[in-house]
């Protein structure tokens, strides 16, 4: 089985772990924990090149929108509008330290192309 097919399984089950964790009427720190751990699992798993670009703008949407969901239910007493909350809570916290992750290994590997472009120029200014 390749890496990428692996990656996309991972972020799928995780997915479907946070969605059943966040419809518990109460979620517990250990539920918490489970969910950053499995983010923080697929986050290293999940690192590929040629899809990181579109992998990230995902990520941030739906960490965006699962954030700006549960501040528009946050102040509400309706058990269903409680529902979406705690749902949003869950995906937020399963994709939060997957953004994260990926985000800092992309800027390491940008800083690293810079250095090794910086060596180059100095290698080629050399030879002049």
């Amino acid at each position: 089985m390749r890496w990428e097919t692996i990656a996309e399984f991972s972020f799928i089950g995780g997915v479907i772990i946070a969605t059943l964790i966040g419809t518990l009427p109460n979620m517990t720190q250990q539920a918490y924990t489970l969910l950053i751990l499995l983010g923080c699992v697929v986050g290293f798993v999940n690192i590929f090149d040629k899809e990181i670009e579109r992998f990230m703008r995902a990520l941030v949407a739906i960490l965006v929108s699962a954030i700006a969901f549960y501040v528009l239910t946050a102040f509400s007493q309706d058990s269903m509008l409680i529902f979406f909350k705690n749902l949003s809570l869950a995906v937020a916290l399963f994709v939060a330290p997957i953004a994260f992750i990926v985000s800092i290994i992309d800027v390491y590997e940008i800083a690293m192309n810079y250095m090794d472009d910086k060596k180059k120029e100095g290698k080629a200014k050399k030879r002049k």
